[in-house]
């Protein structure tokens, strides 16, 4: 009997040290060790989520912890490739990295489901809704969220865009969408534009995809409704595809409004949405925090939306209907683009 017991006590006694070593990534805090490793996770290379990894970055390096040598960073990116971004996720919990920040909804689904038991701190960023992600997180306040688990949420400004795009068009009726349908944070825009439009008395017209490869075509479809311009809000896969969606548009003849403001240089009229910059700036802070000895149990998930809004101004002069830009709308905008 003694002889069976003892191995089995030794095997008690290790388990109980390991939970130990890994208890302070449990209650929300760092490793006690010399340099903090930090993993940058985003799903794909699009504008707005480089732009937010920079804006990360730049926090991380400008802190006296990164210039005195105490932080060590590792970029990942999938490229939108699903089992590459499971890899990368598996990656960072096995090599035991102390902080990971991630960067989209998709990014944050897959780190989460990879990090179900916390031995990494996560902060996400560029995230539409993460109460509605299904990570863990029910709401915004302190015990709302897993212990190693925080970030900011960023909900894009959908009603506004919609409203600007009334603005510029008095009698819009008649909108158009692609949307990519794994995508909970495409959806969450989509159901914000369903209400926004029937307040409005806009026509909401739908198509919804899988994958990059069907962006254009259903783009094609959906101008081809009588619809007077398309709109995408936070969708990584038609982002993606964000010059495709805008060929698709101007092959009848109709401009794009998005919810991303970069989008207006490539060819969209109207862009209302997030300094993701600025985004990805206080994720990085975030992650400093932490390290500086911050508790995740202090942390409030907060929707941060610096907004700007970008208008390209000589799309109106190409496209088939009437858009206007009044003096009030133009004061408002960060920036006006104009083809010399």
């Amino acid at each position: 009997m003694k002889q069976f017991l003892r191995p089995v006590l030794f095997l008690v006694a290790v388990s109980a040290i390991l939970l130990l070593s890994d208890l302070h990534n449990r209650n929300g805090k760092i490793r006690n060790t010399e340099k903090t490793r930090i993993a940058v996770f985003k799903i794909n290379s699009n504008k707005i989520l480089e732009e937010t990894e920079n804006g990360v970055l730049n926090a991380i390096s400008n802190s006296e912890a990164y210039k005195k040598g105490l932080i060590e960073i590792q970029r990942y990116c999938a490229e939108g490739d699903m089992p590459t971004a499971n890899t990368i996720a598996t990656n960072i919990v096995s090599e035991k990295f102390d902080i990971v920040i991630s960067i989209s909804t998709p990014a944050l689904q897959i780190m989460a489901n990879a990090n179900k038991h916390g031995e990494v701190l996560h902060v996400f960023c560029a995230v539409t809704s993460p109460v509605a992600a299904g990570v863990g997180i029910t709401g915004t306040q302190t015990d709302q969220h897993p212990a190693h688990l925080v970030g900011i949420g960023t909900f894009q400004p959908v009603e506004g865009i919609f409203r600007i795009a009334r603005i510029m068009k008095p009698d819009l009726k008649k909108v158009g969408v692609v949307w990519c349908t794994s995508e909970t944070c495409s959806e969450a825009c989509v159901k914000k534009a369903r209400l926004i439009c029937k307040e409005l008395g806009i026509e909401l017209v739908e198509m919804s995809v899988e994958n990059v490869s069907q962006v254009y075509e259903a783009a094609l479809a959906v101008s081809s409704k009588g619809v007077e311009a398309l709109w995408i809000g936070g969708d990584n896969v038609i982002e993606s595809a964000i010059e495709m969606y805008i060929g698709a548009a101007s092959k009848s003849g109709i401009p794009v409004f998005t919810n991303n403001p970069k989008d207006a240089f490539k060819g969209a009229m109207a862009n209302l949405g997030a300094n993701y910059f600025e985004v990805g700036r206080q994720a990085g802070d975030m992650a400093i925090a932490l390290i500086n000895g911050l508790s995740t149990s202090k942390i409030e998930i907060k929707n941060v939306v610096p907004e700007r809004l970008f208008i390209n101004d000589s799309i109106r002069n190409i496209v088939k209907e009437n858009w206007l830009l009044p003096d009030d709308l133009a004061a408002k905008t960060d920036s006006i683009i104009r083809k010399k």
